[in-house]
């Protein structure tokens, strides 16, 4: 890949973004060697897609990877992720991070470069640069059913909170309802710690996997309706071109990007990007932020 500063689509792509994407093309690279080797599927979505079809490879502005994959294949990385990614390679979930985060999908990283915040690197957390991953789930047909899906997701998702924190900002009056919700989840449910809900959640999230749904959602971030797909559209795969690699991409690629983004081939004005974290090719995230990172 050409590593010099570029004008793509009329916006100037630095030579610093094309390291960044280089250092996250190796990282899908890994990624693909480990779904080779286990027999797993994973097709490209999202921006990732969406960048594929329109510009064979990154949008211009954007600065991350990301990827799904099926169920079954998602709970089998899991299982064999963390003693698959070897440094400066990181398997990233709350299982691998001791429970000192929260999240719903996984995170491969490189740490010989920095992607996050300080105040995920004070957490302990690998702040490397990244790739994501997301699981896509059959959901239930039927308003109802899946309105009581994704609200049980979400109040399993709202848990973490309670496992991550025992006092909340906002003062005193937010701290003692902060207490005595924690006081009800302990009562309740045992008092988890955030790797302990990630299984809980996988396993919710998981239970219509191989049912005749008539569609699909990745749910990482609450219920959204263009994050809702036909489930024949993401059936099979197709090959595409994403910049000096062919990747998997799910075979009505037309239908989930017109689904998600309406008209995806018109370059847009807002040109979103995760301007919220730091990111740095060049620096390993432990020297970015500072100082060694936190083993325990």
């Amino acid at each position: 890949m050409n590593l010099e500063s570029e004008v793509i689509c009329g916006y100037e792509v630095p030579a610093k973004m094309k390291r960044l994407w280089a250092m996250e093309l190796d990282l899908v690279k890994a990624f693909v060697a480990v779904c080779n080797q286990y027999g797993l599927t994973y097709r490209m979505m999202g921006g990732t897609l969406l960048g594929a079809v329109r510009h064979q490879g990154f949008i211009p502005w954007d600065n991350d990877i990301d990827l799904a994959m099926p169920r079954k294949d998602f709970d089998k990385l899991l299982e064999i992720g963390p003693k698959s990614f070897e440094k400066p390679f990181f398997f990233q979930t709350p299982v691998t991070e001791q429970s000192r985060f929260f999240s719903t999908y996984v995170k491969i990283r490189n740490e010989n470069g920095t992607a996050g915040t300080q105040e995920d690197f004070d957490q302990g957390l690998n702040c490397g640069v990244f790739i994501d991953v997301f699981c896509l789930d059959e959901i239930p047909n039927g308003k109802l059913k899946r309105k009581l899906y994704f609200r049980q997701l979400n109040e399993i998702a709202k848990m973490s909170r309670f496992s991550l924190h025992k006092t909340m900002k906002g003062g005193f009056v937010n701290n003692v309802k902060h207490g005595l919700q924690r006081i009800v989840f302990k009562y309740i449910y045992g008092s988890p710690d955030a790797s302990q809900l990630f299984g809980i959640y996988q396993k919710k999230a998981g239970r219509y996997a191989g049912q005749e749904t008539s569609e699909v959602a990745h749910q990482a971030f609450g219920y959204h309706d263009n994050f809702v797909w036909k489930r024949k559209d993401w059936a099979d795969v197709t090959m595409l071109s994403f910049q000096d690699m062919m990747l998997c991409a799910p075979v009505g690629y037309d239908a989930i990007l017109r689904h998600q983004f309406g008209d995806y081939m018109r370059i847009p004005d807002d040109k979103a990007t995760h301007d919220y974290l730091e990111f740095d090719p060049d620096v390993a995230y432990y020297n970015f932020f500072g100082r060694e990172r936190l083993n325990n």
